[in-house]
């Protein structure tokens, strides 16, 4: 008693659930698969067409036609030698023969005067490239003869009693604007007195400037130049 008691609420749901598989079963049974439909195929009949009867022809037409149809002329006969007698013959004079004609000389269109051959120009002298002045050498030269001008031989005692002759290679460094940077011997002439006069010379020398295109890319320069010293008689 306790077990239907517990489960009293399954034991309520059986008739409605009877009821719904009843339902279904009974809705599955009526449904029928539908079969499709399909449309009955067209049949095409051939139907053969009679061929036209051909056209009569009237005899007008064929008349027409044929004089339509030009006629071709018939070549002339050659006409046949006539027969004559032996005696005929050996009496008959034969005809000259023509002379051949005598061709005609072509004529040929007149010659066109030749034309008068023009005076060959004189040809015209390559221009000269333009010299390009020697600045550098120039500048050079200007320094060299300038510091020979000026130079003086030693005088003293010494000088005299010696007379040193011989030539001095001085070098010296000068800036852009001509001034003196440095100095110094670079061959000497084995006279003291002779080296000293060349460095004198250098010393009281007033340089002039570098022209604009004298070393444009250096703002000092170089110089060596022999200086050579003479007793005078």
């Amino acid at each position: 008693m306790s077990m239907f008691y517990a489960n009293r609420n399954m034991i309520a749901a059986l008739p409605s659930v009877s009821l719904m598989v009843f339902l279904l079963f009974g809705m599955i049974s009526s449904v029928r698969p539908l079969k499709p439909k399909y449309d009955e195929p067209i049949k095409l009949e051939m139907v053969e067409m009679p061929a036209p009867a051909p056209m009569p022809v009237s005899p007008k037409t064929e008349t027409k036609q044929e004089a339509a149809a030009p006629q071709r002329p018939q070549p002339p006969l050659p006409p046949q030698p006539l027969r004559q007698a032996p005696s005929e013959l050996a009496h008959t004079p034969q005809p000259p023969t023509p002379a051949s004609p005598v061709a005609a000389p072509a004529l040929q269109p007149p010659t066109a005067p030749a034309e008068p051959a023009s005076p060959s120009k004189p040809s015209e002298p390559a221009p000269v490239a333009a010299a390009k002045p020697n600045v550098d050498g120039e500048y050079i030269a200007r320094i060299r003869s300038y510091l020979n001008s000026i130079k003086r031989y030693p005088s003293g005692r010494e000088a005299s009693q010696l007379r040193p002759e011989g030539t001095v290679k001085i070098w010296f460094v000068l800036r852009r604007d001509g001034s003196l940077a440095d100095s110094g011997i670079e061959q000497s002439s084995n006279s003291t007195l002779l080296d000293e006069a060349a460095r004198k010379t250098v010393g009281r020398a007033t340089f002039p400037g570098f022209p604009e295109q004298f070393m444009a890319d250096q703002e000092t320069h170089r110089f060596s130049v022999d200086l050579q010293f003479r007793p005078a008689n």
